[in-house]
């Protein structure tokens, strides 16, 4: 496989001025997707907000919730083409600007119209991973991609973070209404500096690249279609972290779901971590490629999805805080490393479709990894099990990593 080739690898010896514009293009890409955060992983905050003052199920409440994420859904690839085509800076603006305007129109419609508003909301969002990528991919060199975009994947975690500390007090105060407004206006906020961001090259100081055709679907490119089976494998590791985590050490270790959510803080802060420490490794071997990684960072996944199957829930809680803090490593931490491997892959000319395509499937794949995982547990009377049925996924894993192909770039 040859794509790699085909990203364009600035000189060695970038000036002090070019390389402090990249670093200032990955600040307000970081704050852009913080933004973008703030709203998607605050929204599922409100449910029970949602449901109290409209008086509806819990079934429609959820549906309300997860309209946002289904939109998301059949928004990223069509975000990532237009990436290509059009600019990241414009998509990401005019994406941003787009999803605060429906979601703060959502919360005065009627119920259906809410669905329907949430859903093109999530659309619209779409934008942000595909977009944002390709915005700070184009800004630096090979032997810093991994740092640049596992702290650019940093920001979604740190979204959520601000979207607990703030959204369900103000829906407390003053209704989930103005939620929606105070999430709409961080990330309406959040996109307006890209508006005054130009990307330039390390090298040159020209613009790294015109907008253009996005040339073939990433659909036939095997090292994409193999990176995202990984990342959907991947990503049921964290959401089973995050959906049954505190759950099982609730039941097992007679822990109150409050303490037992406190080790899930630990896992999401090492997760934040891993993002940037799984990149900036990768970096270090370039001249030997990136896939050695990948490799490991898969047998770090399968190894905790085996010590939560077999730690005793009676272990000392320093234990326990040693089981969180590893799977969240792995597990949660997984995104820098991957989402520089799919953006290379593809080469400067498909970043934002490539990404696109990986991250619809990603999704879904989250999407689905709750109800998959609690049937699992159902069937077998323990949430424990939960951990046996993910080692066995993350066990498959090895194949698309084993099978990618990469020529190592030179740093």
């Amino acid at each position: 496989m040859d794509d790699l080739a085909k990203v364009p690898l600035p000189s060695a010896n970038p000036s002090a001025r070019a390389v402090g514009g990249a670093w200032s293009v990955l600040a307000v890409a970081v704050v852009a997707q913080v933004g973008y955060s703030v709203l998607e992983q605050g929204i599922p905050l409100l449910t029970g907000f949602i449901q109290t003052d409209l008086g509806i199920s819990a079934f429609r409440a959820g549906l309300a919730v997860s309209s946002f994420l289904i939109g998301k859904i059949f928004g990223s690839y069509a975000a990532g083409v237009a990436a290509d085509r059009v600019g990241e800076r414009r998509v990401l603006v005019g994406g941003g600007l787009a999803t605060a305007a429906l979601v703060v129109t959502s919360m005065l419609l009627p119920v259906p119209w809410l669905f329907l508003l949430l859903a093109l909301a999530g659309l619209a969002s779409a934008a942000a991973t595909p977009a944002g990528g390709r915005l700070v991919l184009l800004a630096f060199p090979a032997n810093r991609r991994g740092l640049v975009l596992g702290i650019r994947q940093t920001a979604i975690p740190v979204g959520g973070l601000i979207a607990a500390a703030v959204l369900p007090w103000v829906a407390h105060a003053h209704g989930w209404r103005w939620s929606f407004v105070v999430a709409a206006a961080f990330t309406a906020v959040a996109v307006l500096p890209l508006a005054r961001t130009r990307v330039r090259s390390i090298d040159s100081g020209h613009p790294a690249r015109e907008p253009g055709s996005p040339g073939r679907s990433p659909l036939r490119d095997r090292n994409v279609r193999l990176l995202t089976i990984w990342g959907c494998l991947l990503v049921t590791g964290q959401f089973a972290l995050l959906a049954f985590f505190a759950l099982d050490l609730h039941r097992g270790a007679n822990l109150s779901l409050a303490a037992a959510s406190l080790l899930l803080v630990v896992a999401q802060a090492t997760g934040i971590a891993g993002r940037v420490l799984w990149g900036a490794a990768s970096d270090r071997i370039l001249s030997r490629g990136r896939k050695p990684l990948l490799v490991v960072l898969t047998a770090t996944g399968l190894l905790s999805a085996l010590v939560l199957f077999v730690t005793p829930r009676s272990a000392p809680l320093p234990v326990l805080v040693a089981v969180a803090a590893l799977a969240g490593l792995a597990l949660i931490g997984y995104q820098g490393l991957w989402i520089t491997m799919v953006a290379e892959a593809a080469g400067p000319a498909r970043v934002g479709a490539a990404t696109g395509f990986a991250v619809t499937f990603v999704i879904a794949a989250a999407a689905l990894t709750p109800p998959v995982y609690g049937l699992v547990a159902d069937l077998a009377g323990s949430v424990r099990a939960v951990w046996g049925a993910l080692s066995v996924a993350l066990a498959l894993a090895f194949v698309p990593a084993l099978l990618v192909e990469e020529r190592p770039s030179r740093a």
